[in-house]
């Protein structure tokens, strides 16, 4: 740590010499300093980069703190559509439903943190009952499923309102979604009743009896419609209720639940991007990378990345020069900041190997504030200062098999994507908004 702070009051001191970081800095207070002692003052410079972007293989989405529901189809980036895998479990060992229980209704309820896209469109949901088991101790990506029913025990179709309270016999609940499953599935149910002793007198052996539910939604339509609802499954207001009656009572309630126990993943389809834009799929799924020049995109659930390769920088300066580097920026623009689809709240950025390792920055131990990657919906735009990384390839001790890789990222699992400037675009409306690395440099002698 000692380290770190040593060297990063020396980036500042060296910042500081660089003044304003214009082309031609002050250089107020020369004429005191022995010509023998000076440095030469600091140039700053934007360099070109080489960028494109790709498909993203998958990320690991079991035991998030929020899963997504839904579909909606982006203009540019086509059909994206997100499904939820999970186990209900007991919320207390030892019920019996009694003598001849009857169903009154019951109702599977998916609490709502949120939406992404138009949720004033309409979206239509399937339940299916789960024929396979889902384990708490495996991993599971964004790619993985879990056979299940052919036929969902329901589907429901609504418009979701995700921040609009929920009004039940005058009594108001926070957002959730309510889908009712005692009409359309009247098996699943009578599943449920039928549960042997041992089964409701232990989670575990319960699991293995009802496997659990996918819950999933039919694609988007149209370009621009549909939404990704924000699920929290461990909310309170996330049950399956049984209300229903037996021989010894009329008014009786029981509820399978999810916890911080329950094992769930979410599943996302992106359709190989089929439905995308022409322009998109040359880039990432043609790989033409000089389109890399022009545009560039991101997206979250295990959609699109960014590759951002530095050239060796030996041409900033003559043979055999030696330059500290003060201060150097990634900048990366919001083009497409008036669009529904927000752009994410932080980037992840960090090395990449060609066998996929990788490799965190040694910036990023001194922190976000410093390090950068949090969205400025000022300037709309994102930085990351990495000038220890820029004075390795200048010094040629970086490994230079190894690329820089930009990922969307945010606090919670969330659909987010964005479309930025590319390296050196033709557009003048993109080319204030193209992907640079800003340096500033002290010549040493």
């Amino acid at each position: 740590m000692k380290q770190i702070i040593q060297k990063t009051c020396w980036f500042v001191f060296l910042a500081f010499l660089a003044g304003s970081c214009t082309k031609e800095p002050d250089q107020i207070g020369t004429s005191i300093i022995p010509p023998t002692d000076k440095l030469q003052y600091g140039i700053d410079t934007t360099i070109l980069l080489d960028a494109y972007s790709i498909v993203e293989d998958s990320v690991r989405t079991d035991e998030t703190s929020q899963n997504i529901l839904g579909s909606y189809w982006d203009p540019i980036f086509g059909i994206s559509t997100a499904g939820i895998y999970t186990q209900l479990s007991l919320p207390f060992v030892g019920h019996s439903f009694g003598n001849n229980p009857i169903i009154d209704s019951a109702i599977l309820k998916l609490a709502i943190k949120g939406a992404y896209g138009d949720s004033t469109s309409l979206l239509t949901v399937n339940v299916y009952e789960l024929l396979d088991t889902i384990s708490y101790n495996s991993i599971y990506y964004s790619n993985n499923s879990i056979e299940h029913s052919t036929v969902p025990l329901t589907s429901k179709s609504f418009i979701a309102r995700p921040y609009d309270s929920v009004y039940i016999d005058s009594v108001k609940y926070a957002p959730h979604l309510r889908i009712r499953l005692d009409q359309s599935a009247p098996d699943f149910i009578q599943k449920i009743f039928s549960t042997p002793s041992d089964a409701l007198s232990q989670n575990t052996e319960f699991i293995q009896y009802l496997k659990g539910l996918y819950i999933t939604a039919e694609d988007a339509t149209m370009p621009g419609k549909g939404s990704l609802l924000y699920v929290n499954l461990e909310s309170a207001l996330t049950e399956l209720i049984l209300y229903y009656k037996n021989d010894e009572s009329d008014s009786l309630s029981f509820s399978l639940v999810v916890n911080s126990a329950t094992a769930r993943f979410n599943h996302f389809d992106h359709y190989g991007y089929a439905h995308a834009d022409p322009l998109f799929k040359q880039q990432v799924l043609y790989n033409d990378k000089t389109l890399g020049k022009e545009i560039l995109y991101l997206q979250t659930m295990g959609g699109i990345k960014t590759v951002v390769k530095i050239p060796d920088l030996k041409g900033l300066v003559a043979d055999g020069q030696k330059i500290a580097i003060t201060e150097a920026k990634l900048i990366i623009s919001n083009a497409d900041a008036n669009s529904i689809y927000s752009a994410p709240d932080n980037l992840v950025l960090f090395e990449e190997d060609t066998t996929g390792q990788v490799y965190f920055l040694s910036e990023q131990s001194i922190g976000t504030e410093y390090f950068g990657g949090i969205y400025n919906s000022n300037q709309q735009n994102y930085y990351f200062r990495i000038p220890r990384y820029i004075q390795d390839i200048f010094d040629g001790t970086r490994d230079s098999t190894r690329h820089l890789t930009l990922i969307a990222s945010s606090p919670s699992v969330r659909g987010n994507r964005l479309v930025f400037g590319g390296t050196n675009p033709t557009n003048p409306s993109l080319y204030e908004k193209r992907l640079r690395l800003q340096i500033v440099y002290t010549f040493l002698p």
